[in-house]
């Protein structure tokens, strides 16, 4: 059907059906611009034949919608201005949108990316478009071709309501399977994007009246030591090694592993320097950005940017590494990738190792060799679970990491059971300690009184006997 556009205008339109050469004829009667009735006929393409009728009546109503559509694009009156977005289909105006705001907001490309992605497939999936998004080409957006979407109802702005909005929330958990942290991206999405109709009080933002999701409570897994010191074994020359030894030392991220350059490690004084980053765009409708690698000489936030020092075994693997590359340039000559000369993290071909292949190739080590399954990231969670547990600060562990702010740390130190009883044993010593000074007190006071004779009083009752 065609949505409440048309309920704004009556445009009386009727249909029914006729037999003409053997074809069933949908007959259109509606009222011109002169408000006078006219007919039109259409044919079905169905044959008069027993069992055809409901086909054919399922096929008029479809000409009927597809002449209400023309008939309101030709009387709808002409908007001008911003207000001919309302008339934009909804898609076209996400992407124009996100191409406007990424250029006042600077988004960074895997951002840019990540909000191209949104639009074009759960977006698209759900609210139509009359567009497919090309993946060969180099605009992003060609016409479909007749028939494979003419069954879906394509939004436009102006239908776009808060309901409506909501049941596609409902789809992104339901029918998506996405957590409600992922869906609160596309309502800050869809709410950015209507700003300016909402303050030029054109169209409030769909995104208001609806209720805040819920955020999920996810706690990881972590490792304890033994089972750390397993993984290092597990992993001793395998091609994510360095960026698993740099997880498991540091609590590195995996773009700040990868990231990683000879030029930031200083052998000399024992201490190494996060200072660039390497991320890899996925999820992407367009595969001729999946998979790129966005460098950046910045990390995720200025207190990411940190010194941290050179342990013994990091530094061993690390030289060791260095001396691998140098004889795998020799072996390979003109087969050797020179790209990423200066980055630790890299194959035996010299072409760098990609964050995501990290997180694939760590699943596949930890479930071959039947170790706790965890994520890559979650070895960050170790360690600050780990120095938690034994007592460092949770400022001293979150500028370690690199976080901006407690409440961050917070979340990555999960209290184990050590942590538990080492609370339970120091109330313990508290109450004791307290119950026994109290005794103390109590057997003072309780305690009989001697009568203390002074040496002239002495004397004095010595006179008296």
């Amino acid at each position: 059907m065609i949505g409440n556009r048309l309920q704004k205008m009556d445009l009386s339109v009727t249909v029914s059906l006729q037999e003409k050469g053997g074809i069933y004829q949908a007959v259109l009667s509606y009222k011109d611009l002169s408000d006078k009735w006219k007919t039109k006929w259409k044919s079905t393409s169905v044959k008069v034949k027993p069992g055809n009728k409901k086909l054919a009546k399922e096929k008029a109503e479809l000409i009927k919608d597809k002449f209400e559509q023309e008939m309101y694009e030709k009387l709808k009156p002409k908007r001008t201005g911003i207000e001919e977005q309302l008339d934009m289909e909804f898609i076209d105006f996400m992407n124009m949108r996100l191409e406007e705001v990424s250029v006042k907001r600077k988004y960074e490309y895997d951002t840019y990316a990540g909000y191209k992605s949104n639009i074009n497939t759960h977006m698209r999936n759900f609210f139509g478009s009359s567009k497919q998004f090309n993946e060969n080409e180099e605009n992003d957006e060609v016409e479909t071709k007749k028939g494979k979407q003419k069954e879906q109802h394509i939004y436009i702005v102006e239908e776009i309501t808060s309901e409506l909005i909501d049941k596609f929330f409902t789809y992104l958990s339901l029918d998506c399977n996405l957590k409600n942290t992922s869906i609160k991206h596309y309502r800050n999405q869809i709410s950015v994007a209507f700003e300016q109709l909402d303050k030029k009080n054109i169209m409030s933002k769909p995104t208001k009246g609806i209720e805040t999701l819920k955020q999920e409570t996810f706690m990881p897994e972590t490792y304890n030591m033994q089972e750390l010191n397993q993984l290092l074994k597990i992993i001793k020359n395998d091609v994510i090694e360095i960026p698993v030894l740099l997880a498991t030392y540091y609590g590195l991220r995996r773009s700040e592993a990868v990231g990683l350059k000879w030029s930031a490690i200083d052998f000399d004084n024992d201490c190494l320097y996060i200072n660039h980053t390497v991320v890899q765009v996925s999820g992407c409708a367009n595969k001729l950005v999946e998979g790129k690698l966005v460098a950046k000489d910045r990390t995720k936030s200025i207190h990411s940017n940190r010194k941290l020092p050179l342990y013994k075994e990091v530094k061993d693997a690390l030289l060791e590494k260095k001396r691998q590359i140098e004889l795998n340039k020799q072996l390979l000559r003109g087969g050797y990738n020179q790209n990423y000369s200066d980055y630790v993290c890299v194959k035996d071909d010299g072409d760098i190792i990609k964050p995501n292949h990290i997180t694939h190739r760590f699943l596949k080590i930890i479930r071959r060799n039947k170790l706790k399954e965890i994520r890559f990231h979650d070895l960050r969670h170790t360690i600050a679970t780990e120095l938690n547990a034994n007592g460092v600060d949770l400022k001293a562990i979150g500028e370690f990491l690199g976080h901006g702010n407690l409440s961050t740390t917070k979340r990555y130190a999960h209290p184990d059971e050590r942590i538990k009883q080492n609370v339970m044993e120091t109330y313990e010593k508290l109450i004791n300690n307290g119950d026994k000074s109290k005794k103390e007190e109590e057997e003072k006071e309780n305690k009989p009184k001697r009568f203390i004779v002074k040496r002239k009083n002495i004397n004095r009752l010595a006179k008296v006997v």
